[in-house]
């Protein structure tokens, strides 16, 4: 019997469901926060795939359909790059991607009229006619309202706070109690607190609201009621505008409806004095059990990305591949048109590498342990991409003073590689294997390897990422297409899309895969303890340029002239740390050396912590 994937998630976090083809739960796992506005679209799919691979491990049967209802996936262009990855890496027969919402409405009212109220940490209301016709009210954020939201109780709360400290408005025990909640010891204190507050934590002052108004204040029971009566207006703005009919269900969905009685009470109340005759209830089919039943349901569904795994998609062109949609090719334009063309393409890259920012955040923290336990961060890659991690791995010694093996560059093909091509060595997957067991020591648990492919496809790649999983390295891929590598622990994804001169990645692809190395071995550097303050104080001062930078660094970390600042660089043969040591805790070059040795960071043997 085929199954059946579900995936809820959102910003707090992800539930996952395996089905068989009569509905049945099979198997269910959780994960952490999928929403890709906040942690980006690779992100985002890598925890769906993960997901999904935990509960399909060690199952042959088919899987018919992925569906996948998301928190932030209510952009059409996320939509369709969730379903793409997601749809690549799991291989379903089929893939349906939407928002967090809409199973609701489709799952619990596939035929009939339908209105869905969402009063959480933001609100909004999401209706669909009998004939599949939605709209959405409300939902904007906290600049255009939000109302009925438990963010605006507690805006609305604190504003009532403010008027009864100033005199404006009735007395109210609002203020004692949101100042407790926020850890503030006046109102004053408040009042800097809220403002450097996110959004997420003015809106859980709403419990607090709740509990007031529930306990008899009327200033906190005026905050709640009046948001309830906002949002019911919706509901039936909703009804009106689809012409729905009078006894359409209107199903609850959030905190507000779930945790605070007072909230649903007025809602239904408020609702009702319309006499229209909605009525309220709480859905049936809820999380992962609402998203499965999309797979039943008649395409096309408004607002769902659907992507079938056939044939054609198995053959098409990766996107680094394909040519890019232009109306003049690039050889047909002038000098200053090149440079502007290649300059507006190379200007979206930043926010190609910043889609990814939590898996590259997530291996820069294995790579600085890796380096602080004495491992090794292992770049693996062919042609451009190789070249890119031998450069990465090259300049790490004179910037940080790290040893030559401890950040290590392999290209296929080897040195030859790397100013000429090597006929066959990107495919050369026993190649692969022979290069990463050359290595001294053997690559072990302590070590990172990262495997850099703008195609994400390399065999030479996957082969060396496989041999380092196999020994229990972590792996991680880089790459400029959305793939899937069972044996890279995670994918960094780039999506450069098509180059302007086609399938030149050494372009676009390249300039973002040296951006992704550039912040891995950096920030692996910075938390290892190779940086402070900003300040290459690892560097080695080789030369004439290097040693002035050298005595400005120490000059500028404890405040001696510069003559000073050589003097203490030469007594220490060269060592920065040693010399800054020297001059901010008054100890000689031996004691200075001695202090470092035993702490391992500048940081800690200035501050005497573990910083």
């Amino acid at each position: 019997m085929a199954l059946y994937l579900a995936l809820e998630g959102g910003g707090t976090a992800t539930r996952a469901a395996l089905y068989d083809g009569n509905r049945a739960l099979l198997a269910e796992a959780d994960g952490p926060a999928s929403n890709p506005v906040d942690g980006g679209v690779a992100a985002c799919a890598q925890i769906l795939v993960s997901l999904g691979r935990e509960l399909l491990v060690n199952r042959d049967e088919p899987l018919s359909t992925v569906t996948a209802g998301i928190s932030g996936a209510a952009n059409p262009m996320f939509r369709d790059a969730i379903a793409q990855r997601v749809s690549d890496a799991l291989r379903a027969e089929r893939t349906l991607v939407t928002d967090d919402l809409r199973p609701l409405l489709m799952a619990n009212a596939p035929a009939a009229p339908a209105i869905l109220a969402i009063a959480g940490t933001g609100s909004s209301v999401l209706a669909k006619s009998e004939t599949g016709e939605t709209i959405i009210i409300g939902g904007r954020g906290p600049l255009f309202g939000d109302e009925g939201s438990a963010y605006q109780i507690a805006v609305s709360a604190l504003r009532a706070a403010a008027r009864s400290v100033d005199g404006t408005g009735p007395a109210t025990r609002l203020t004692d109690a949101l100042s407790e909640a926020l850890g503030a010891a006046s109102f004053a204190e408040l009042a800097v607190r809220a403002r450097a507050a996110s959004k997420r934590q003015i809106a859980n002052l709403a419990v607090v609201v709740s509990r007031l108004a529930e306990a008899g204040d009327t200033v906190a029971r005026d905050c709640v009621v009046t948001q309830a009566n906002r949002l019911a207006v919706q509901v039936a703005a909703a009804q009106a505008r689809l012409s729905l009919p009078d006894d359409t269900a209107v199903y609850l969905n959030g905190g507000l409806f779930e945790h605070c009685p007072l909230f649903r009470l007025s809602f239904a109340e408020s609702l009702a004095k319309s006499e229209a005759g909605l009525r309220t209830a709480f859905p049936a089919l809820r999380g992962p059990r609402a998203v499965v039943e999309l797979s039943w349901l008649p395409l096309p569904l408004p607002n769902v990305s659907v992507v079938d795994y056939g044939a054609a998609r198995v053959n098409a062109l990766p996107p680094t591949e394909q040519s890019a949609l232009m109306e003049c090719p690039l050889d047909r334009l002038s000098p200053r048109e090149i440079v502007e063309r290649m300059n507006s393409e190379d200007a979206r890259l930043g926010l190609a590498v910043a889609a990814d920012a939590h898996n590259i955040a997530t291996v820069i923290s294995l790579a600085a342990e890796a380096i602080r336990s004495g491992g090794r961060i292992i770049y693996v890659g062919a042609g451009t991409s190789g070249r890119l991690g031998v450069l990465d791995a090259s300049e790490c010694p004179p910037t940080f003073g790290v040893a030559p093996n401890q950040v290590v560059g392999i290209i296929a093909g080897g040195a030859r590689a790397l100013r000429e091509s090597v006929e066959g060595a990107e495919d050369d997957t026993a190649q692969a294997a022979a290069d990463l067991a050359a290595l001294a020591p053997e690559v072990s648990s302590a070590d990172v390897v990262i495997g850099v492919a703008a195609s994400g496809a390399t065999p030479y790649v996957h082969a060396a990422l496989e041999t380092a999983r196999a020994v229990g390295a972590h792996t991680a891929l880089v790459s400029c297409n959305p793939v899937s590598c069972s044996a890279a622990e995670f994918v960094i994804v780039a999506e450069t899309g098509p180059e302007v001169l086609a399938g030149s990645t050494r372009l676009k692809a390249g300039t973002a895969t040296k951006m992704i190395l550039n912040m891995i071995s950096t920030g692996a550097m910075a938390l290892a303890g190779y940086v402070y303050e900003g300040q290459m104080i690892g560097m080695r001062p080789i030369n004439a340029k290097l040693r002035r930078r050298a005595v400005r660094i120490i000059g500028g970390l404890t405040g001696v002239s510069e003559p000073r600042a050589a003097e203490l660089l030469d007594a220490t043969g060269g060592s920065i740390q040693e010399a800054v040591i020297m001059a901010r805790l008054s100890l000689d070059a031996a004691a200075a050396r001695e202090r470092m040795r035993s702490a391992g960071t500048l940081r800690r043997a200035l501050e005497g912590t573990d910083a």
